[in-house]
């Protein structure tokens, strides 16, 4: 019964590392902010884009985006807009 118990605790202890989401700090380019967990990322974006355009959006990334770096899934997102990243703001 003790050994049930103690696996119960460890799965519930690993499933919250894997889900709850660490904030990281705003990115310099407008505002970005971005939540990482083990298994997803989510950017809230607020970044300039084509000199006086405003990227606003949520976007989430699972596994293995997730592990992507800002300048990646920046210039991902832009790509699908067809737009250049203000580079001034950076």
């Amino acid at each position: 019964m003790k050994r049930k118990t103690i696996i119960i605790i460890c799965a519930i202890v690993l499933a919250l590392i894997l889900i709850i989401p660490i904030p990281i700090g705003p990115a310099k380019d407008g505002g970005t902010k971005e939540y990482v967990a083990l298994t997803y990322k989510v950017v809230d974006w607020h970044a300039f884009y084509d000199g006086d355009k405003i990227l606003d959006k949520t976007s989430v990334y699972f596994f293995p985006d997730n592990f992507s770096s800002y300048m990646e899934l920046r210039d991902r997102e832009l790509g699908e807009l067809g737009g250049d990243y203000d580079k001034q703001s950076e």
